[in-house]
């Protein structure tokens, strides 16, 4: 209204977005190159793109110089340029992911916003923002963060070409535009991770249509644009790779995408629910406002809720099926998970919009809060247990360890907060909370990472072993393959008595070369009885059993530490 008298705001509320945004920024970027790079995905995803640059070769991913075709090329691509950039270090391996993982909340404010309004995609942002599950795969150097950006970077896309924010005009051309920034996001992601790019955007969306009976949206898509747009961009590389490898196909799309997903060939393996617990743990505190974000939906009133609440019914769908689809499959790993978050954060963002309007659901929000905040306080003391040396794994032997306790006495009493803002009145105060617990917890679990190092990485041997290699020296592993090792050594290294995920390319190699840098255990025997020095990486608890049952005589051994050993045939 022309006139209306708007109360001024506070220099604090001014500033208190910028706070917001810095807060994100050093939760994600302090010290993202201080931990060494873990076992197995930080190596394998770091040494591809080292191995990119130093052969030329960006067709054909290698990965201890043999053919890695498990994954698409996308994320290799841009690490090269970060280590062309930034040198070969943690800090490069790990800066795209930290990219996307501000990126991704800079998405989830935009749609957030184009659904309920500024506040809710704030909100939104702040709670993604803040989901140590979130945080802790944006600080490290693997592909889901990747994918998880350009498949929420797909459906944002669709949502804002079918119904485009008040104000905007929703005029045909700018439709257009976002129909086009669909299909390329869906490239991007067909090249970040493979078929998943399309099967989970195109299942979203059948769905969503499906239940909200709008079949007609269909006609408005330019498909006769749209469909070569995305072949220009994802079908290159794929038929590149085919042609210079001839099982590529077989393999890629069908061992890697089909076999994965129906067997238990990858050995990977849980319970139906795990990822209902991943997602309950790896989005605390906010994670206790999910059940109030159900009210969105009135699901009683069935149909006719679906089609009065579309962006209730399309978050939930998108964040559904992504636990559901992935909840079927017999290979489970943590990551898979979290291109359900970025929805997930948007429904909060809504959640909150409308019980501050007075339409919310008070009481599921109240003991959401207080199950919020009992969640958040079971990290705070596995902190403090870890802290006080009670879990071995972290290697501290019993030692207290005031990095681990002091954080997570200080997520314990975040967790308090959290829980007695149920009974406030005042959503600034529960909000504050809320961010609070999450940004404390989330800049918690960053100091166990390098504790975890200790045990799965490389870092270290490495450093003990560059001054004593000389030219001619060999290095192998035996009976197993630390993937970080050869970025830490910038050099392709041996794997004796062992193939793993390097069966396929192993495979493609002359029978010489397979003898000479992947012998079995007996072809082994006679490099290590050898006139030539050789260093042996191997798994600290069992290689002196292993040499021995391989008969593998006069090990010296030179350094070890939780996770390896490091040997030499040299007396």
């Amino acid at each position: 209204m022309v006139g209306e008298h708007r109360p001024p705001v506070s220099a604090a509320a001014r500033l208190l977005p910028a706070l917001v945004v810095a807060c994100l920024v050093l939760l994600v970027f302090w010290r993202l190159g201080a931990a060494p790079l873990l076992e197995p995905d930080e190596g394998r995803y770091t040494e591809i793109p080292r191995e990119m640059l130093a052969t030329g070769d960006f067709v054909t991913p290698h990965l201890d110089g043999v053919r890695y075709f498990e994954k698409p090329p996308l994320h290799y691509w841009l690490t090269a340029g970060a280590i062309e950039l930034f040198g070969l270090s943690p800090f490069a391996g790990r800066l795209w992911s930290a990219l996307f993982g501000l990126a991704g909340a800079a998405l989830v404010f935009g749609l957030g916003s184009a659904m309920a309004g500024r506040r809710a995609g704030a909100v939104a942002a702040a709670a993604l923002g803040t989901f140590p599950l979130w945080v802790a795969l944006a600080r490290l150097a693997t592909l889901d963060m990747t994918v998880t950006f350009f498949l929420t970077a797909t459906l944002a896309c669709f949502w804002m070409a079918h119904r485009p924010p008040e104000g905007t005009g929703g005029s045909s051309a700018r439709a257009r535009w976002w129909w086009h920034g669909m299909f390329v996001a869906a490239a991007l992601s067909v090249l970040s991770k493979g078929l998943i790019g399309i099967a989970i955007p195109g299942a979203v969306v059948f769905l969503y249509l499906l239940a909200t009976r709008q079949w007609r949206v269909l006609a408005a898509v330019p498909w006769l644009t749209g469909v070569p747009l995305f072949l220009a961009v994802a079908a290159p590389w794929h038929l590149l790779a085919a042609a210079r490898t001839s099982d590529f196909a077989w393999f890629y799309f069908i061992h890697e995408h089909v076999l994965r997903f129906l067997t238990g060939e990858a050995q990977r393996q849980e319970p139906f629910w795990f990822f209902l617990a991943i997602v309950a743990l790896g989005c605390v505190p906010w994670s206790g406002l999910f059940p109030a974000a159900g009210w969105l939906v009135e699901w009683r009133r069935r149909r006719e809720a679906l089609v009065e609440r579309p962006e209730a019914t399309f978050l939930w769908l998108w964040a559904g099926f992504i636990v559901a689809f992935f909840s079927i499959s017999r290979s489970k790993l943590i990551p898979y998970v979290l291109p359900a978050l970025p929805p997930l954060a948007v429904l909060v963002g809504l959640a909150v919009e409308r019980s501050r309007g007075g339409r919310g659901a008070p009481r599921s929000e109240r003991w959401g809060l207080v199950a919020g905040g009992a969640l958040t306080a079971v990290w705070g003391l596995a902190l403090v247990w870890a802290g006080l040396g009670k879990i071995d794994r972290l290697g501290l032997g019993g030692v207290i360890s005031p990095r681990l306790l002091a954080p997570g006495l200080v997520v314990v009493v975040a967790a308090a907060m959290v829980a007695a803002s149920g009974f406030s009145r005042v959503w600034a105060q529960r909000l504050l909370a809320l961010f609070a617990a999450g940004a404390c917890l989330c800049a918690a679990i960053e100091g166990v990472v390098p504790l975890v190092g200790r045990e799965r990485s490389s870092a270290a041997l490495a450093a003990r072993l560059r001054p004593e290699l000389r030219p001619g020296d060999l290095v192998f592993s035996y009976g197993c393959f630390p993937e970080s090792l050869p970025v830490y050594l910038d050099r392709t290294v041996g794997v004796a008595a062992f193939e793993g995920e390097l069966a396929f390319g192993i495979a493609h190699l002359t029978p010489e070369e397979r003898r000479r840098r992947f012998p079995t255990a007996a072809e082994f025997r006679q490099v290590w009885n050898s006139d030539r020095r050789v260093f042996a990486v191997a798994e600290r608890r069992h290689w002196s059993q292993r040499l021995a049952a391989a008969g593998l005589t006069h090990a010296r051994l030179l350094y070890e530490d939780e996770g390896l050993a490091l040997l030499s045939n040299a007396q």
